[in-house]
């Protein structure tokens, strides 16, 4: 093992959105840092970079501004009526009673603060299946996207005067976090070119590593029973050094670890047309006014299925099928106007900041990202019929499975109900498509009761999506100081954990389901009170600490 005499307050394990938060508030309350982590410079920021950079929050000055009247008693009814804790999730409901009451100011307020900024309008995602979601919108999304919410909070802690307290080391990856007299004492880090092992000493260690799923292997192991059996094949959407390392590590430390089979993994997502990594995927914004259908071509029923109400029911019906895929068929039309992708990479005029082509592709759609996906990714097919669209989407399936008449008729029935007009509709996709409209939100972003097969709106378009594993529900258990606790509740002194990697906080403060934009919020809040907490207790006595 080659010396290496570094010393610092804190080690900071994972430099993520939760790890880089953590960071700049050590070095705010006058700490010294080490941040390591396992990615590239130009990778800094982790999942966060490539986010769409949503933030659940609740009565905001930019709900106030659009009149959506919102509440914390609201808001956390919503939350906990998805969640559906456990009688003994003690901490996960803490965490999320915690969250919801402070993430307007401690979260939002704090962005702001450091340069972020969020649309005017408010986006309404996880309104439920059955209306049982969000009640309100709440979903306020990052000028910049998640990208330019890391880049906030990168450039604050480079120019930071504190600055020369950090040592920030990439290509580094934590293999043991060492003990002393019950509490830590540094790291022991291996480079990921194969170089020799050296130690950084400090007394204090944040583990914000993020989930699971970048560890297939893991996700398949914990995947939920109510699911049935795992994909055989499942899209990566997290990044692959978040395999859940440094949660065996904690464990072997004495520190709790739950609910790991409580994850956020997504149905709506494809291949990427242009994939950077082993199985990479991508989640899709489905088209609203697209019929999904199983894979033998029925529509899904009684209630139609509409991925943006409610992802975990979309995954829940997809998986009904041992083949756990679905196809979502619409036109060029429809996906013109309401296709999109979750992700800071197929939104430029987002990223980059550019409020002229964003009003442009409001009002005019986005022709070229679908033209993109239909010629790269292998998940699309398009066709002038749907005879011919049947052939070609038993082609990348390859299973026999779909039943072209059936599909067909399927289409057909719905088609015929939009053509007796809007006074006789008797379809609950084409209510839902009217309320969608509502929404000022919404409203430019849906077609106004479009057929399937048009001809003013060919060519006709099937995706089939499938699993992609990203977000992990469970997690490190911690306290409201992000504190790790052992399985008898007592905190150990001087680690912590944040972000994903303590499931946003408490081991799992979404419970069994979440609502949409709290995973990032989830990680600043946590990542703020870690911080809070270890700059604090320096001017308390152990006894105070424990408390």
């Amino acid at each position: 093992m080659s010396p290496d005499d570094t010393q610092a307050d804190v080690v900071v394990i994972g430099a993520g959105i939760a790890g880089l938060v953590a960071t700049l508030e050590l070095l705010e309350g006058g700490r010294s840092v080490v941040l390591l982590d396992r990615c590239r410079p130009e990778e800094v920021g982790g999942l966060a970079r490539e986010a769409f950079g949503g933030m659940f929050m609740v009565d905001t000055p930019e709900q106030r501004r659009t009149g959506v009247k919102d509440s914390v008693e609201l808001a956390l009814a919503d939350w906990t009526g998805v969640a559906d804790f456990d009688e003994d999730d003690v901490w996960p409901r803490r965490w999320a009673e915690h969250y919801v009451a402070r993430a307007r100011d401690d979260v939002g307020g704090w962005l702001r603060g450091h340069g972020v900024r969020f649309f005017p309008v408010v986006n309404w995602a996880e309104r439920g299946a059955y209306g049982d979601g969000n009640s309100v919108p709440r979903f306020h999304l990052t000028w910049g996207c998640g990208k330019g919410l890391v880049d906030a909070v990168w450039g604050a802690i480079q120019s930071h005067p504190r600055r020369d307290r950090l040592d920030v080391r990439f290509l580094s990856r934590v293999t043991e976090i060492l003990m002393d007299g019950g509490r830590p004492s540094g790291c022991r880090v291996a480079a990921e070119d194969g170089g020799a092992e050296t130690e950084v000493s400090a007394g204090t260690v944040v583990v914000a590593a993020g989930g699971i799923g970048g560890n297939l292997d893991i996700v398949r192991r914990e995947w939920p029973e109510d699911l049935g059996p795992p994909p055989q094949e499942i899209l990566m959407g997290s990044h692959y050094y978040a395999d859940g390392a440094m949660h065996e590590e904690v464990q072997r430390l004495g520190g709790s670890v739950t609910h790991m089979a409580r994850m956020w993994n997504y149905a709506d997502a494809v291949r990427h047309p242009e994939p950077a990594r082993l199985a990479h995927g991508l989640k899709l914004i489905p088209p609203r006014s697209g019929i999904v259908v199983d894979p033998t071509g029925r529509r899904y029923g009684p209630i139609p299925l509409m991925p943006t109400y409610d992802a975990y029911y979309a995954l829940e019906r997809m998986c009904e099928d041992d083949r756990k895929y679905y196809w979502m068929i619409c036109n060029w039309k429809i996906a013109r106007r309401e296709l999109d992708v979750s992700g800071s990479q197929h939104n430029p005029s987002i990223r980059e900041k550019r409020p002229v082509r964003f009003l442009l592709s409001v009002l005019l759609g986005k022709p070229t990202l679908v033209r993109h996906f239909v010629e790269k990714c292998p998940d699309f097919v398009t066709a002038r019929s749907l005879p011919e669209l049947a052939e070609r989407m038993g082609e990348v399936t390859g299973d026999g499975a779909l039943d072209a008449e059936l599909m067909q008729h399927e289409i057909e029935r719905y088609d015929a109900t939009i053509d007796r007009g809007k006074s006789l509709f008797n379809d609950d996709q084409l209510r839902r498509i009217a309320q969608l409209r509502n929404w000022r939100g919404d409203r430019l972003r849906t077609c106004r009761y479009q057929k399937i097969v048009d001809e003013r709106a060919m060519p006709l378009i099937a995706i089939r999506m499938t699993v992609m594993a990203r977000k992990s529900l469970g997690g490190i258990q911690t306290d409201l100081e992000s504190r790790v606790l052992r399985s008898d509740g007592e905190p150990i002194p001087g680690l912590y954990a944040a972000g994903e990697a303590a499931g946003f906080g408490g081991g799992g403060m979404h419970g069994k389901r979440s609502l949409e934009g709290t995973f990032l919020g989830g990680c600043v809040f946590s990542a703020r009170l870690a911080a809070e907490s270890i700059v604090g207790s320096a001017d308390r006595s152990p006894a105070e600490v424990s408390a």
